[in-house]
């Protein structure tokens, strides 16, 4: 279950990134039983179209990290997706990924200059290990509730070997999950398997780990469902970079 808070801190990205040329054709390994492919599945338009803010916070053995909290700025439409991630003593990441070309643009810092981009392949995640039916979360739907931001929300608790993870979902809500693990290139079926128990949209989490060392919690702020104007996606007056090799 711990895909789930990766996936909403996206923080495979830049990993993905650090660990194989950035978005260049063909296939890279990133590790025993994972790999990292072009991203060539059918396009599917996004099911959570509006926006959000995500903060986050990361401890191991009680004290906070140095790279916490980890702020999450979230744009979505149809077809294309804008992030925006802040850590403390690092710029600004800005991710634009548009899912019907099978692209990804990394944008430059702003006040360094001209607007750049850089343009590259969409890759995806996959995983080579045996699929384990034991990874499968158990997932407990309290009746516990409580209201957050207007919303009101039902305590989940998924429990897996990897630790146990604790959510206040908010079933009026669409769920995003399948839409940030096209967008982090975590397409990958057993990944999805692993969270399509948790119904609605989670605006409060917590995971921590099954020897009780790492934790992280998760506040989602100022969740607006509907249109993106299309301007947040806009790259006019940006230059593109494109990247060697992407044919």
């Amino acid at each position: 279950m711990r895909t789930l808070p990766l996936l909403l801190s996206f923080l495979l990205l830049p990993r993905c990134f650090g660990q194989a040329p950035p978005g260049m054709s063909g296939t890279f390994p990133l590790g025993e039983g994972v790999t990292l492919v072009d991203d060539n599945d059918p396009y599917v338009p996004n099911t959570f179209t509006g926006s959000f803010r995500m903060e986050t916070h990361l401890f191991r053995n009680g004290v906070e990290e140095k790279q916490s909290p980890m702020t999450l700025r979230y744009w979505s439409s149809t077809d294309k997706v804008l992030t925006e991630a802040t850590t403390p003593g690092n710029p600004v990441m800005r991710m634009l990924v548009d899912l019907k070309g099978k692209w990804q643009y990394m944008l430059m810092p702003e006040g360094q200059g001209a607007r750049m981009a850089m343009k590259m392949r969409k890759k995806k995640v996959v995983l080579t290990a045996k699929d384990d039916a034991q990874d499968r979360p158990k997932v407990e739907v309290s009746n516990e509730t409580r209201v957050i931001a207007g919303h009101s929300c039902k305590k989940v608790v998924a429990r897996s070997a990897d630790g146990v993870w604790t959510g206040w979902v908010a079933s009026d809500l669409p769920a995003p999950f399948a839409d940030l693990q096209r967008v982090a290139g975590a397409g990958e079926p057993r990944l999805a398997r692993r969270m399509d128990q948790v119904k609605g949209f989670p605006l409060e989490f917590e995971w921590v780990d099954a020897q009780a060392a790492e934790r992280m919690t998760c506040t989602l702020h100022d969740v607006v469902i509907g249109t993106v104007d299309n301007s947040v996606f806009s790259l006019d007056s940006v230059q593109v970079i494109e990247l060697p090799g992407q044919h």
